[in-house]
């Protein structure tokens, strides 16, 4: 479950029409546009990646330009879709210029890194990614203007609308070679989803003022070291997607202005030392996705303007102490999915403008004492799913200005008291999927800005009174999958800024009266998959702000009188799959804001008179799977009742019942569509809401809406 430091994690569902099967990111699609709601996904799985800032030099009014739709269409070039979990996160952005007239064939998503905001505009979407347009060899003017200089007749040329440069598209042309005839003003050129399978020497000695090169996608296997002789002025490079092997010595000696190098998904096996010792202002290099297995020592010389620098996706084992030397300005590092197996002391050191490091899904085993010293300006450090099994004192010292630790997916089986001491500043831990068995007494010593903490799918049986003291700023924390054999009395003190937190599947059998004290200001508490047979009447009295209260899948067979006094904000309340067979009058009385009730899957034979009249802002409510034989319809605001599966006997007691579905058939709907979850390629699914008599025997089977108003006149 993905958190994050807003106060909700993924399953932490909004309130409001949308109703609580719908989760954060459905709640903000809900009313969006196809085109907003993809900008929106993109950036809920940035955020939830732990996604790269794109960094590129603020120069000559380039925009930096994140490839996604770019990214798809290389990958379909080659054939399918990159299998990666996470498309987007290990790409560096395509540096392009805004506002052409006529933009090329791919879909661009730009994004920005400022402040550590992200802003995504999707820009256009094409019918047809990477057509396939005959070769043509006779240049054509631009149209409009006869003195404009002609522009390969297999090409697309326009200049942009404000600067009026020229830009090049030959994208998808079935070409071999790069065609004759580019004008020499040219500033960007598009050659991506070719078949250049060869870039010879000098192949673009004419183009002097180019400063954006696109070739990804187009089957390159060698580049000659003479390939970008005359391309002094070149800016962003794409390589990307392509079958490169290797790239002799000098093969970017003629492109010393270049800011961003994408080599990222081609077959790189090796890199000679000192490779891109010409490139002083590059800022991106992105040599992801290949098969890169050592580096030399000098692999980065000369690269001392270098921001970001991915290798993720190799099968790197080691990193040596010399390798990163020289990369003082290096603010972005990805080493994630490889075979590193330990982490030692100096390898990192040098890089004092660190801000991010990700080293997640790897075989580290070890982290060696002070591996982390020097990463004073270090804000991000994700080593989820390695080996890691045990952390130290001296393991983070120096981490002052880190705010968040991922640890997830790792055999941690304990935390010593004053791990984290020196993360004075940390955000968000998180330390679920592992095997802690206890937590000591200091365990978060130093934790004072902690908001979000999560403990999930552990081995905890038990919680001591006391073990979260200091973590005052904790919003969301999650506990579930352990095994609690109980909550003790008043656990959760001092957690007073607490409002969401998750006990789902902890084995917990019981509620006891100041389980929960101290947690005046919570909004949203998971109970769900539990054993729980019994709350204790007043165990949720101080809880005042609560929104949310899930009890769904426990074992409850009947609910104190008192249990919802105090919850007069509650909204949602989830009590299915329980074996309650009935609820006194007066049980729901206090609960006048609840809008979304779900008593399904339960043993209720009918509902008391006068239960639900209270509710006067009611919307949803559903009694599917229970034993009742007859309802009368309260309160009269109901949006949506389900029904079905109920043994109804159709006489004059259901009278109001049918009536209301007959005034009504949005709220009592026979049947609603909704899409599929997960595998866009599966139909669409029903869900029906069947009100089947049993009886009288002369309409069993019958769905009551389906009887006339003759069946009920004697009523």
């Amino acid at each position: 479950m993905a958190l994050s430091k807003d106060g909700a994690a993924a399953g932490d569902r909004g309130h409001g029409q949308a109703g609580p099967l719908l989760d954060d990111q459905s709640l903000h699609m809900r009313n969006q546009s196809p085109l907003q709601a993809a900008s929106f996904i993109y950036l809920a799985g940035l955020r939830s990646n732990g996604h790269r800032s794109v960094y590129l030099p603020p120069l000559g009014g380039h925009s930096p330009m994140a490839g996604i739709a770019a990214r798809a269409q290389a990958a379909q070039c080659a054939g399918a879709l990159s299998a990666h979990p996470s498309l987007g996160a290990s790409w560096a952005g395509i540096g392009a210029r805004p506002g052409p007239r006529a933009l090329s064939p791919s879909l661009a998503l730009p994004s920005f890194a400022t402040g550590g905001r992200a802003l995504v505009l999707l820009l256009v979407s094409w019918a047809s990614i990477c057509r396939v347009h005959p070769e043509g060899t006779e240049p054509s003017p631009l149209p409009g203007d006869p003195e404009s200089p002609r522009c390969p007749a297999v090409c697309t040329c326009s200049y942009e609308d404000y600067s009026d440069e020229l830009s090049v598209f030959c994208s998808a042309r079935n070409l071999t070679q790069p065609p004759a005839g580019i004008p020499e003003e040219t500033r960007a050129l598009w050659l991506d989803c070719n078949y250049l399978s060869h870039i010879p020497a000098a192949a673009f000695r004419n183009l002097s003022s180019l400063d954006f090169l696109n070739l990804q996608g187009s089957q390159v296997g060698s580049l000659e070291p003479g390939a970008l002789l005359g391309l002094g002025a070149l800016y962003h490079l794409h390589l990307e997607q392509n079958q490169l092997r290797s790239l002799a010595a000098g093969t970017f000696t003629h492109t010393p202005g270049l800011a961003s190098l994408s080599l990222h998904h081609n077959q790189l096996s090796r890199l000679d030392g000192g490779l891109f010792s010409g490139l002083p202002q590059l800022w991106v290099l992105n040599l992801g996705w290949n098969s890169l297995a050592v580096l030399p020592d000098t692999a980065f010389q000369g690269l001392g303007g270098l921001r970001e620098l991915v290798l993720a996706g190799n099968r790197l084992s080691y990193l040596q102490p010399p390798l990163f030397s020289g990369l003082e300005e290096l603010q972005e590092l990805d080493v994630s999915r490889n075979a590193l197996r330990s982490l030692k002391a100096g390898v990192l050191g040098k890089l004092p403008r660190l801000q991010k490091l990700y080293l997640h899904h790897n075989l580290v085993a070890s982290v060696a004492p002070g591996a982390f010293l020097g990463l004073r300006a270090l804000r991000w450090l994700d080593l989820s799913h390695n080996r890691v099994a045990s952390l130290f004192a001296d393991t983070f010292p120096g981490l002052l200005g880190l705010r968040v630790l991922r640890l997830a997916h790792n055999v941690l089986t304990g935390l010593r008291p004053r791990t984290f001491k020196d993360l004075h500043f940390l955000e968000e831990l998180q330390l679920g999927h592992n095997r802690i068995r206890q937590l000591a007494e200091r365990t978060f010593e130093g934790l004072g800005q902690l908001e979000v903490l999560t403990l999930d799918h552990n081995q905890l049986q038990e919680l001591r009174p006391g073990v979260f003291l200091g973590l005052a700023n904790v919003a969301v924390m999650n506990l579930s999958g352990n095994c609690l054999r109980g909550l003790p009395e008043q656990v959760f003190q001092g957690l007073g800024r607490l409002h969401s937190l998750h006990l789902e599947g902890s084995c917990l059998g019981r509620v006891h009266t100041h389980t929960f004290s101290g947690l005046a200001g919570l909004r949203r508490l998971f109970l769900r998959d539990n054993a729980i047979t019994a709350i204790e009447e007043r165990s949720l009295q101080g809880l005042p702000e609560l929104l949310e209260l899930d009890l769904t899948a426990n074992r409850l067979a009947q609910l104190p009188r008192q249990l919802f006094q105090g919850l007069a904000r509650l909204e949602y309340l989830l009590l299915a799959h329980n074996r309650l067979a009935a609820l006194a009058p007066d049980t729901l009385l206090p609960l006048q804001h609840v809008f979304w009730l779900d008593l399904a899957h339960n043993r209720l034979e009918g509902l008391a008179e006068g239960l639900l009249a209270p509710l006067s802002r009611l919307r949803h409510l559903s009694l599917r799977n229970n034993s009742l034989r007859a309802l009368v319809p309260q309160p009269p605001g109901l949006e949506r009742l389900w029904l079905q599966d109920n043994p109804w006997d159709c006489g004059c007691a259901l009278r109001a019942l049918w009536a209301f579905a007959r005034r009504n058939p949005r709220a009592v709907p026979r049947a609603v569509q909704a899409a599929p979850e997960g595998d866009d390629r599966q139909g669409p699914v029903f869900t029906y809401n069947n009100i089947t008599c049993v009886g009288p025997p002369t309409v069993a089977g019958l769905d009551v809406r389906d009887l006339g108003e003759a069946h009920f006149a004697h009523c």
